[in-house]
């Protein structure tokens, strides 16, 4: 089983305590480089840079969105209450001092002054920040380990699917090997049918037609591509079951395995390799595409 992750999951976390509720959700796409999005609580901000570091600390690639959640307890939501007398005084004596001169009745009463903004004061109790951060890094930790756990796992999906394309390809590579083998011989004998059909019965130089034969076989022999795509197939496939990330490694020999199945196109002599070729580019182009996610 390979170790290989994938650059896609999800994670949530959570911390309860008697006044708080911590909840942490982690949702993780490919992307080239560790890529962090957070959002925090206003009181909060000042903890994002320790937070991004956690997660750098765990996660190699991939763009990653955080969202905190911040919910107080039912027992720490003790509001302070406070009327400002000196104001509420003062605007009784004005609406007091108004009601004679134009010669209305007084009737604030209480409720009427606690709803004039100023009189009645609320404040929320203070957020101690360095107490609160070691729930929040709780909560980010546990979302993490589902992240990863889920990272794990489809990494695994991504690696069967990766070496079932690779044994296409090696499938693909001995095929085009064998057609190429049979090449000079194939080459030949459709050079001395061309002579033929051109020179009717005129003698026909054997040695040339071979001659010429044997330059259009070196010109479309693909012996050295091949080696290199066995050797990449093999390459890929030590890279798919190491522990580190390698989604990078594995983006540039995918380069290399298109720049092989490209120069065998274009050298092929025989229809049967120009169709195979493009087989090959069609199981590279799906090896590229999930390459892309894993970290």
């Amino acid at each position: 089983m390979s170790a290989a992750k994938s650059m896609t999951g999800y994670g949530r976390g959570e911390s309860v305590s008697p006044t708080l509720r911590v909840t942490v959700e982690l949702r993780s796409v490919n992307h080239r480089f560790l890529d962090v999005k957070m959002k925090l609580p206003r009181s909060w901000l000042g903890l994002e840079q320790q937070l991004t570091q956690r997660l750098r600390d765990r996660l190699g690639r991939g763009r990653v969105d955080v969202h905190v959640h911040r919910e107080i307890q039912e027992e720490a939501r003790r509001h302070e209450v406070r009327v400002n007398r000196p104001l509420a005084v003062a605007i009784r004596d004005e609406v007091a001092q108004l009601a004679d001169e134009l010669g209305l009745p007084q009737d604030l009463g209480p409720s009427d002054l606690l709803r004039i903004p100023g009189v009645l004061e609320v404040s929320e109790p203070e957020v101690d920040v360095t107490a609160e951060a070691a729930q929040v890094e709780e909560a980010l930790d546990s979302a993490l380990s589902g992240l990863e756990a889920m990272r794990e796992a489809e990494g695994e999906r991504l690696v069967r699917a990766l070496r079932g394309y690779l044994s296409s390809i090696s499938g693909l590579v001995d095929s085009v090997e064998r057609i190429v083998r049979e090449q000079p011989a194939l080459l030949k004998a459709r050079l001395e049918a061309r002579v033929l059909e051109l020179l009717g019965s005129a003698d026909v130089d054997a040695g040339r037609v071979a001659q010429e034969a044997a330059i259009l076989a070196d010109k479309a022999d693909v012996d050295e591509e091949l080696c290199r795509l066995r050797s990449h197939v093999e390459q890929a496939s030590e890279l798919l079951g190491k522990s580190e990330p390698v989604g990078r490694r594995l983006e540039f020999l995918v380069q290399e395995f298109l720049r092989e199945a490209n120069t065998i196109a274009s050298k092929s002599a025989a229809t049967e390799v120009s169709a195979l070729a493009v087989e090959l580019k069609s199981e590279i182009e799906k090896v590229r595409e999930q390459v892309a996610n894993l970290e």
